[in-house]
């Protein structure tokens, strides 16, 4: 596992890569703090290039000795048909940028209700147009890594139910057959409140966590009351099964980005180095937990 730094943008508000409360549009700027704090990789947001040509992005990457781990998926699989048909040369062009950069991981985030369409037909609907991304993914050698979101509290108030277990996510390749094409963006906080536990994990198929995500539950809060947007740095408050889940990533062989997802408004209101340097040193003390000084009985 590799520790990551995002500080990517939103794509319309939906496929975005993570957040510590605090946005770059600068390349040079994001390589230049990840390599200051000490990660190993950073997120991409092709917004962010400026002036600079792609020889010269590959080139800051290297000389920083920075992965780059993901991007965000431009395909628009939840709006109209004709906006999605829109969207596609769009994505077309960041898979291409992607490969040529080495980046083979896109990201996508499966809106765990709806208020228009039932669970079938939105089901359907989003499977079809993956079938219709698959030749752009096979020709740029991308993996699409879906993010389910777990809490009950997103769906309380919705008209329809829509993907938000390790299972409807697998179902949702399965299809569209896009096994060799995709697989998870797994969130502990979302693992941990879907009801998921370490079987789910070690029940999926070799390669298919494709992007990780920690941080901390609060306190005082049950399965069907864990609030989405609001958490802590991970180890912080115990709530969520942080080692545990590492363990079983470890276990499935998982070597990946690991990022720190806090939605945290504390860690948003810190001078940006001073959050990034919170966010690594927690994602330091996460990794240390599988440092080869531990006892060898995983929890």
């Amino acid at each position: 596992m590799y520790t990551t730094l995002n500080l990517t943008s939103p794509i319309r508000g939906i496929n975005h890569c993570g957040h510590i409360g605090h946005q770059v549009d600068d390349i040079q700027t994001v390589c230049d703090l990840a390599q200051r704090h000490g990660f190993a990789g950073v997120n991409l947001d092709f917004n962010a290039f400026g002036s600079l040509e792609l020889e010269d992005v590959a080139a800051l990457l290297a000389e920083h000795r920075l992965r780059p781990a993901s991007f965000g998926l431009s395909a628009e699989l939840f709006g109209s048909q004709a906006t999605f048909e829109d969207s596609l040369d769009e994505f077309e062009q960041h898979a291409l940028l992607a490969e040529t950069l080495q980046c083979g991981v896109a990201l996508c985030y499966l809106p765990p209700f709806s208020e228009e369409m039932g669970y079938s037909e939105l089901f359907l609907q989003t499977s079809q147009r993956l079938r219709q991304l698959q030749p752009i993914l096979a020709r740029h050698q991308i993996k699409i890594g879906f993010e389910f979101i777990g809490p009950t509290t997103t769906r309380l108030h919705s008209r329809h139910d829509f993907i938000h277990t390790i299972d409807g996510t697998k179902a949702l390749i399965a299809s569209a057959d896009l096994q060799e094409w995709a697989g998870f963006k797994l969130d502990v906080h979302h693992w941990q409140n879907s009801g998921a536990g370490s079987l789910d994990l070690q029940h999926l198929e070799p390669g298919s966590i494709l992007y990780v995500e920690l941080n901390d539950g609060l306190p005082g809060h049950t399965l069907f009351t864990m609030p989405e947007f609001e958490r802590e740095l991970p180890l912080s408050t115990g709530v969520t099964r942080v080692e545990e889940f590492l363990w079983a990533l470890q276990r499935h062989g998982y070597d990946g980005p690991v990022v720190v997802e806090p939605w945290n408004a504390l860690i948003a209101a810190l001078p940006l180095e001073d959050a990034i340097q919170r966010v690594k040193a927690s994602l330091d003390r996460c990794l240390a937990l599988l440092a080869p000084t531990q006892p060898l009985t995983p929890p």
